[in-house]
């Protein structure tokens, strides 16, 4: 029976780890352009597109001693957003609501030069995108510091370039009072251009900013929404570009709790592209075709945290980014009984442990059956060698002997396997919520636990985890193998050194699991010696 158990874990073990691994290397490949199609789009560019980026370098000469820099910042109490009219682009958005370990506000903009910043526009001549993202644009009359509420729920802020040949950009932000959600307008006037039109990339980049929570096993990076498909994008080189087609409801760029999404207003008339730099920067998109140079479109910037009810409000399926993986459809479920106990404990910890005595109680008609089992099986060690003694050298008619003994003593010898296996999608589920969901992102327990999404700093938890796992294993019911009992012992040992940099809200579940199962056995214990 220990034998099996020893077994059962083994396997639920690598369960979790094969989980692990596929889970964060799942990606959909998408559409990568061909390096002769580049080429060819490159040879079909219009004349005129070149003689645009040699205009727009000399408009940047003229612009940089006639436009002052200037950095206006929007207060939306949710958010502090700060914008550059160098290319008219995001400098910083930061989360008031979430603190680094620095106790600083997330900024969700990574560090990079201006011409990288967010909402970057791209050009098929790469010398006319880098003079457009540099340049100074003008800005409509607005004050360098707006703070919006209730008497003021939103403030558009809009840029503009121009340069001779009559070639226009404008951009418009329109920014309302505690949203998380930017509007972006974005409208092209090809001028001396409009014979020719040419295509445009509104893209997010370069990356997103980490928060510091980053730990390895959550998936980073650019991701799509097409039809009803999540696709997680893998860049694997400098210079790649991965088109999507189709139904797109929204591009993102995202780490383990935050998201930056463009939501297309238009219904067509795009494509989703993820790529990367020469320098090996990514940014997410959306690519638009201007007709005769003109173009007009609008998106929604989606910056904010990943927090499943505020997604669901923008009814474009941006709560799907929250994937739990394989065990998606118990996790839900669960987290949102876990909110539930939270609302009347006002402590995650506390919800954690309500939920794993509920699941405890679930599971107890199945384990005490088991328990009971083995404590039979335990009883029938003499007859069991007997049989095994007398049909040593006939292994068919040892199993008929062993079967024909369990079954008229009511003992099922797989009990405590399939009883561990169930609770593998459970554990793993739970795994994922404490890993990905922001609600328990910094949210504190007692005592010297401040962070249940994070491991437990001095390890005191996993360490009376494992003691409690070897007082189990004091406890279970022994076939009476020496060399079976000593790998047995090992398995605490295991278990304490992995769980020690598991979530200590994980090593919390595990470790009142542990406390409930001794409690339960040692009442069983005492019920068959009656």
């Amino acid at each position: 029976m220990e034998k099996r158990a020893f077994l059962a874990v083994i396997l639920s073990v690598l369960v979790f780890i094969l989980y692990q691994y596929y889970y964060i290397s799942r990606f959909e490949p998408g559409k990568v352009k061909p390096e002769h199609e580049k080429k060819a789009e490159k040879a079909a560019e219009p004349p005129v597109v070149k003689d645009m980026a040699l205009r727009a370098e000399e408009v940047i000469k003229i612009r940089e001693a006639a436009v002052k820099e200037r950095e206006i910042k929007i207060d939306t109490r949710v958010t502090e957003v700060i914008l550059t009219n160098r290319g008219g682009k995001i400098k910083a958005i930061n989360l008031l609501k979430y603190k680094t370990k620095d106790g600083a506000p997330v900024n969700l903009v990574k560090d990079a030069e201006g011409k990288l910043l967010p909402v970057k526009l791209e050009f098929t001549d790469k010398n006319f995108s880098d003079a457009i993202n540099s340049t100074l644009f003008d800005t409509a009359k607005i004050e360098d510091i707006v703070t919006l509420s209730p008497d003021r729920r939103s403030i558009s802020v809009r840029f503009s370039y121009r340069d001779d040949s009559g070639f226009e950009i404008y951009k418009e932000y329109t920014f309302y009072h505690d949203e998380y959600k930017i509007d972006v307008s974005i409208k092209t006037d090809g001028g001396a251009a409009s014979a020719g039109g040419f295509s445009y990339q509104a893209l997010w980049g370069p990356g997103l900013k980490s928060d510091g929570g980053s730990d390895g096993y959550s998936y980073e990076g650019p991701t799509s929404y097409i039809g009803r498909e999540l696709i997680l994008d893998k860049l694997k080189g400098k210079g790649e570009q991965i088109y999507h087609e189709g139904n797109i409801k929204w591009v993102a760029m995202q780490n383990k709790y935050f998201m930056a999404a463009l939501i297309p207003v238009e219904a067509k008339g795009f494509k989703a592209i993820s790529k990367t730099s020469e320098t090996g920067d990514v940014s997410v998109g959306l690519e638009y075709i201007s007709v005769n140079g003109r173009a007009e479109n609008r998106v929604i910037l989606y910056a904010g945290p990943k927090e499943s009810e505020i997604l669901k409000s923008y009814n474009v399926s941006l709560e799907e980014i929250i994937n739990y993986g394989w065990f998606d459809f118990l996790a839900k479920p669960l987290f949102k009984v876990l909110k539930l106990f939270y609302r009347f404990t006002h402590n995650y910890g506390i919800a954690i442990i309500i939920l794993t005595v509920i699941i405890k109680l679930i599971f107890y008609p199945l384990s005490q059956k088991s328990l009971k089992s083995m404590q039979k099986l335990q009883r029938l060690q003499p007859e069991l060698k007997i049989i095994q003694e007398r049909h040593k050298n006939d292994r068919q008619k040892m199993s008929t002997e062993l079967m024909r003994l369990y079954k008229e003593n009511k003992v099922n010898p797989f009990g405590g396997f399939f009883l561990i296996i169930i609770q593998i999608p459970v554990f793993i589920a739970l795994y994922k919520i404490l890993m990905e969901t922001i609600e328990l992102r910094q949210s504190p327990f007692f005592g010297w636990i401040k962070d249940l999404s994070d491991k437990d700093p001095y390890y005191i938890t996993p360490i009376i985890m494992g003691g409690t796992m070897l007082i189990q294993q004091k406890m279970t019911p022994s076939t009476g193998d020496p060399t079976q009992a000593k790998i047995m012992l090992i398995m605490p040992v295991i278990f304490t050194f992995m769980f020690l940099n598991f979530p200590s809200g994980l090593v919390l579940y595990w470790l009142v699991n542990n406390i409930l199962s001794i409690a339960q056995q040692y009442a069983i214990s005492k019920q068959m010696k009656k």
